[in-house]
């Protein structure tokens, strides 16, 4: 690190534990009157099978940023036999000699008893090297998901040999590059039928050993401005597992601005025309929306849209998102989380394509300001027909509360219940210990892992074994689960929308290959239903524009819709 780069830092980082970030003091709203029921959720970790531990690679160095940023993970189905199995990245020390027992990716199948089983020597996934974060997605048309996993060196295509076992194929995919990439996401960028892929990049290696920042003596890992932001990439899918790129053509590269260091990745119809778009969330620079035309090219509107900044008008150090449409009005909005003392944007989206920053009249900056937040979704997870927000946190160096008081190393959830489609209530307290016991959380994977009809979570932790938090939500309201089934290549229907009216609620969900932070979720789309005994109407819009709607459908069952196929099937039982 240059002397110039170090310059005038280290006092501003004393007060700010190294973000490097303004300190947000404007007054939050107060909590919703009342207290209203919620769900409670219990790690049960321990009795699961899964005995992963995941190495953010800390060496006791603090120069290499990406230590801190590390530990995305998977849900899928890797060998279709209809349960949820989880895949976790891992990293290593990089100048470990030689890798460690237990230091590679990690694949556990789940088994019909619900206890899962380590199949990763077997599967072929467990190369050692440093994993930041995954997507899943089919991208042969055979059914079986492939999983792409981004790395500091060369990425990973893992292609389903429908067998149970994986082999790398990224470079003859063309898409392993060097670098240090971070979120992904697949899309249909050119509505042609086949896959494509956005590659995000972190930072450039700076190289050699220049020492840690040092903080009343406490070493920590230097500010993000004091890395230079990558490239990122977008990869078009030319066929037969053939990928070219493409940033530079598409769009995504012709930018004013250096590029922005690139975390959380996310592909939605973000202005309702029927095309994916694309949103990045950038640590310490503008995050980018990429609008698309749906014939491959984009055109960056991240200011003009309002969803590049925080509400105050600074570039934030953002991790994870996720996008989902939480008020009811059939327009997707965005949650972007950040670093200490910077709120977590909840942006709502508009008809005219403009968001607002509504976080704060929400309510859901309440007791944020100290963490540092990573994995995120909108779940309904409570099942009343609205999605409730879920932000998974820790900080980022073992010495942080010796640095700035105000602040600690391990950090509890938040979740925030949505109450009325405007407003939030913080109810991570009564939630169980399992959301208000500090840990140093990263990526978090959300799914009905038990298929008994509520939203689990899977939280990876910074360095150790991960929590399985099992929805304990108690029976009554009503839901459902839906499986997509696309044809030729887009198997997955990655990018279609569907529409569930029950209750007399409307309801909007998007299949989508990633999300959260550097993670994946449970590929089946879920609704909460409330009290509602049937569904009024079911609609979706297919990636390749066909429409389709259904009337009168069962609640409490997996619905399994394929397209052009004018029935729906039911796999489960109503006695499931």
């Amino acid at each position: 690190m240059a002397a110039a780069s170090r310059s005038g830092v280290a006092a501003f980082c004393v007060l700010f534990a190294l973000s490097g970030c303004t300190r947000d003091s404007s007054p939050v709203p107060p909590p919703a009157a009342g207290s209203v029921s919620f769900t409670t959720f219990t790690d049960v970790v321990e009795s699961t099978g899964i005995h992963f531990l995941h190495d953010n690679g800390f060496d006791g160095k603090r120069y290499r940023v990406e230590e801190t940023v590390n530990g995305g993970l998977a849900l899928l189905d890797f060998d279709l036999d209809g349960r949820l199995d989880v895949f976790f990245t891992n990293a290593q020390a990089l100048d470990a000699p030689s890798p460690r027992v237990g230091a590679g990716d990690a694949l556990y199948r789940q088994g019909a008893d619900r206890k899962f089983t380590d199949v990763s020597r077997k599967a072929g996934v467990d190369d050692a090297g440093f994993s930041l974060g995954c997507s899943v997605a089919d991208l042969d048309g055979d059914g079986f998901p492939e999983i792409l996993v981004t790395r500091r060196g060369a990425n990973r295509l893992l292609l389903n040999g429908r067998d149970g076992v994986f082999r790398d194929i990224a470079a003859s995919a063309g898409i392993a590059s060097e670098g240090i990439h971070s979120g992904s996401a697949f899309l249909d960028m050119d509505l042609d039928g086949d896959l494509d892929v956005y590659i995000a990049s972190y930072t450039v290696d700076p190289g050699g050993d220049y020492g840690p920042l040092r903080v009343r003596g406490v070493p920590g890992y230097w500010p993000p401005r004091n890395y230079k932001p990558a490239d990122h990439h977008l990869y078009e899918n030319r066929g037969d597992l053939k990928f070219v790129d493409v940033s530079e053509a598409s769009g995504i590269r012709n930018l004013s601005t250096e590029p922005g260091r690139g975390l959380g990745v996310i592909s939605a119809d973000f202005n309702n025309d029927g095309r994916p778009d694309i949103y990045v969330a950038n640590d310490m620079s503008a995050n980018f929306l990429f609008l698309g035309d749906g014939k491959g090219r984009f055109a960056e509107q991240g200011l003009s849209s309002g969803a590049a900044l925080g509400d105050q008008g600074e570039e934030l150090g953002s991790m994870g998102l996720d996008s989902a449409d939480y008020n009811g009005d059939g327009i997707l909005d965005i949650c972007v989380t950040n670093y200490q003392n910077q709120i977590n944007n909840l942006y709502r989206g508009s008809p005219t394509g403009f968001f607002e920053d509504m976080a704060r009249s929400a309510g859901v900056t309440r007791g944020s300001l100290p963490d540092v937040s990573w994995g995120t979704a909108f779940q309904d997870f409570d099942n009343d027909g609205r999605v409730d927000l879920f932000i998974a946190s820790g900080h980022l160096n073992p010495g942080t509360h010796e640095m700035d008081e105000s602040t600690s190393y391990a950090q509890a959830k938040r979740i925030y219940k949505n109450i009325d489609g405007n407003r939030f209530e913080d109810v991570s307290p009564r939630s169980g210990a399992a959301i208000s016991t500090p840990h140093v959380s990263r990526g978090a994977a959300f799914g009905d892992i038990d298929d008994d009809g509520d939203v689990d979570v899977i939280v990876m932790e910074a360095s150790g074994k991960p929590e399985v938090l099992r929805n304990d939500l108690p029976p009554g309201a009503t839901w459902c689960l839906i499986e997509l089934k696309g044809v030729r290549q887009n198997v997955d229907a990655i990018g279609a929308r569907v529409r569930i009216t029950a209750g007399g609620r409307t309801q909007l969900r998007e299949k989508r290959s990633s999300g959260s932070y550097l993670s994946a979720n449970d590929p089946r789309l879920h609704f909460g239903l409330g009290g509602a005994k049937r569904i009024d109407r079911l609609e979706i819009d297919w990636p390749d524009g066909t429409k389709q709607s259904f009337a009168d459908l069962p609640v409490g069952q997996l619905l399994r819709i394929t397209l052009g196929r004018e029935t729906v099937e039911l796999p489960w039982s109503l006695e499931k």
